[in-house]
């Protein structure tokens, strides 16, 4: 893997990973529906950077980006002063965060357990962008 890969996963909402539900005789079921497409997302932007999978150590850096909601705007289609600058809402970060690491397993890295620093955020996409997660991972 080259010493750092930047890409973006866009036009797809971050899917959190965790929560399962139980569907009868012992088996669980996650809970999101989107997980899936999310994970498979991931995978494919990972996969075009080409770069080799990192035997050591990594960091990994995510930025998330989730659509706001209609009522952050006035009629006029205006941000109102009173919008809140923070996700603070479901999803969870730490759920969100799962479901990138997964996805990028065994192509940018051979398992999790080598990122040893992580750090994510959620922000509301800006004019123009579209949702989806900013990912960095660097050889450490």
């Amino acid at each position: 893997m080259a010493d750092m890969i930047h890409f973006n996963i866009e036009g797809i909402r971050p899917a959190p990973q965790g929560s399962k539900k139980h569907v009868g005789r012992g088996i669980m079921v996650e809970q999101s529906a989107n997980l899936k497409p999310w994970r498979e997302a991931v995978r494919q932007e990972a996969l075009k950077t080409g770069a080799a999978m990192a035997l050591g150590p990594v960091f990994v850096e995510l930025v998330f980006r989730f659509a706001r909601p209609k009522g952050h705007f006035n009629t006029k289609g205006q941000l109102k002063p009173n919008a809140p600058m923070h996700v603070i809402v479901k999803p969870d970060i730490d759920k969100i965060e799962r479901s990138v690491l997964d996805g990028l397993t065994g192509v940018l890295f051979k398992d999790d357990s080598q990122v040893c620093r992580l750090v994510a955020m959620k922000v509301y996409c800006k004019d123009g962008e579209l949702e989806g997660c900013e990912v960095i991972v660097e050889n450490v």
